[in-house]
């Protein structure tokens, strides 16, 4: 079972790729799958803070991004990541409350039977002397 702070974790890790911007610099065109970059990130994220193994990370992040890409509107998909970048809990947020109990139980589907861990920062680099 997991813990409040440890599904707060994934789900911002999934709601903060939401946040992820495409860089104006290169010059050549090229396709991009937006669904694919959050993922990566989800995935990138879970296995920094050794909250899941990679292939654990990318079948649950592959999951819920996929749940949220059919599941959500965009108005609803904002609601929620402009709550959780707020530092609010979109679950006890009522503005967002009602669109993450329809998500739920689909959501819980993608965590089934996975066991997550404790997140684990990355150690800060030494002071300088």
């Amino acid at each position: 079972m997991m813990t409040k702070t440890l599904k707060l974790t994934l789900a911002g890790l999934v709601l903060a790729a939401g946040s992820l911007s495409v860089q104006a610099a290169d010059p050549a065109p090229r396709n991009i799958d937006l669904q694919s970059v959050m993922v990566d990130q989800c995935v990138k994220e879970a296995t920094t803070l050794k909250v899941l193994d990679a292939r654990t990370a990318n079948k649950v992040c592959t999951c819920t991004v996929g749940v949220q890409a059919r599941e959500l509107k965009l108005g609803e998909f904002w609601a929620i990541q402009s709550s959780a970048m707020s530092g609010k809990d979109p679950r006890t947020n009522p503005a967002t409350q009602s669109i993450i109990g329809r998500l739920q139980p689909k959501l819980a589907q993608c965590q089934q039977g996975v066991k997550f861990n404790q997140p684990t920062l990355p150690a800060a680099p030494a002071p300088k002397r």
